[in-house]
């Protein structure tokens, strides 16, 4: 078989890719990772490599300069706006020529790399498709996270991630090409799988996506890697002090709008006293100045088992998410055995345990969000017995094994 992602490592839609395709490996299933970029040295993951003659240059070259003029709105956006993405590629039907051939073909996050367009009009209609949908994008006119706008039950058009007043915007016509890219799908041999249920459910509710068969089946975590670690000897690895009460934050992009950022800067701002309180934080870029607490960056951290030395090395982890669909790194604190606080969006509870592996507040309330830090980083008691829950339900329903299994199960289906 053979997966279909942008990219291989590098963000938490990409890692899950990658740990999919290599826990069925694991299984004896013949699987390949073909990526648009990619940063692992695994054998099994095979790039694409845009061809270079000189027609298909120059034809890129013009591809992509019509995008970067169709695609200006895109670039103009409100602050704060969501990620958004167009549904064309200026590769075209170039990198459907590449794909191993396999018995199902199984995409993940391909914003990007293909052209939906050419890519499902060149895809047979008798391979069975299986889409692991990581953010909202497969089903909206081109936002990955849509907030409080619900324009992708319908159409699409006036969308307010472009700060846009007209219906026939430029998320209209991607949300139409999608349509039409869609129609050639074979329902019977095609499969959506969401990580949570809150994906799932607005899946359903879409007006492209809706018709479709969805099943749910959760990231899995490899907890082998992902588990705790003498807290000291994580801690002098890192260079973090043995005496310090340690807040991790993670995020692929630190500043990432929708990972609530300024919400959990208002929360420590409120929180009063935390004796030696230290935010460490794994992610590209940095902290806002004026962060209300001393900071420490360990950046972005591509080898997992130096990520795992992280989570164990702290006290507490924050996920102050103002929208998010099942996180990694929530399920990497699990299996770590690291209590949570999280916000109540998107999949987060089906994750975190409000009282048993963490504490669920209200998003963008900076209140209940300092006080949940505070009640649990002043609490040694209450966050071990946390911690033997977290690393209890990691090994009970998000093994990497399971998740295989699973998806399996969902290969076999639609192969009969």
């Amino acid at each position: 078989m053979t997966h279909l992602s942008s990219f291989d490592l590098l963000g938490g839609a990409a890692r899950s890719a990658y740990r999919l395709h290599a826990s069925l490996s694991g299984l004896g299933i013949d699987s390949r990772l073909f990526v648009g970029e990619k940063e692992s040295n695994d054998p099994s993951v095979i790039p694409f490599a845009p061809p270079f003659d000189a027609r298909t240059r120059l034809r890129r070259g013009l591809r992509r300069r019509f995008l970067e003029m169709s695609q200006r709105p895109i670039s103009s956006r409100p602050a704060g706006a969501s990620f958004f993405t167009d549904d064309r590629s200026q590769h075209r039907g170039d990198v459907f020529q590449q794909i191993p051939a396999g018995d199902i073909l199984h995409l993940h996050w391909i914003a990007g790399l293909i052209d939906y367009t050419e890519f499902f009009e060149h895809v047979p209609r008798a391979l069975p498709l299986v889409w692991t949908l990581h953010d909202m994008n497969p089903f909206t006119g081109g936002c990955h996270y849509s907030a409080e706008c619900r324009k992708f039950s319908e159409e699409c058009g006036c969308c307010p991630q472009l700060g846009s007043a007209k219906c026939n915007d430029l998320s209209r016509a991607i949300w139409k090409r999608k349509h039409g890219a869609y129609s050639h799908i074979d329902a019977k041999r095609f499969c959506v799988v969401t990580p949570s249920r809150w994906l799932a459910d607005e899946a359903k509710r879409s007006a492209l996506m809706g018709g479709f068969r969805v099943e749910v089946i959760p990231y899995g975590v490899d907890t082998n890697c992902f588990q705790p670690q003498d807290r000291a000897m994580a801690r002098e690895r890192l260079g973090i002090p043995g005496s310090a009460t340690v807040l991790l934050f993670v995020a692929q992009l630190l500043r990432n709008s929708y990972k609530g950022v300024p919400v959990l800067m208002e929360a420590l701002q409120r929180a009063g006293t935390i004796a030696n309180l230290l935010v460490l934080t794994v992610g590209d870029g940095a902290m806002p100045k004026g962060f209300p607490a001393p900071c420490v960056s360990l950046g972005a951290m591509n080898q997992e088992r130096e990520l795992s030395l992280a989570y164990s090395a702290s006290d507490l982890f924050v996920l102050p998410s103002l929208q998010d669909n099942f996180p990694n790194t929530a399920l990497e604190a699990l299996a770590c055995g690291l209590p949570v606080v999280g916000t109540r969006v998107g999949g987060i509870p089906e994750i975190v345990r409000d009282g048993c592996t963490g504490r669920l507040v209200e998003q963008g309330n900076a209140a209940a969000l300092a006080a949940a830090i505070g009640e649990l980083l002043t609490n040694a008691e209450r966050r071990a017995e946390m911690a033997g829950n977290c690393r209890r339900v990691a090994l009970e329903e998000y093994t990497l094994e399971m998740q295989a299994r699973r998806y399996v199960g969902v290969y076999e289906s639609l192969l009969s």
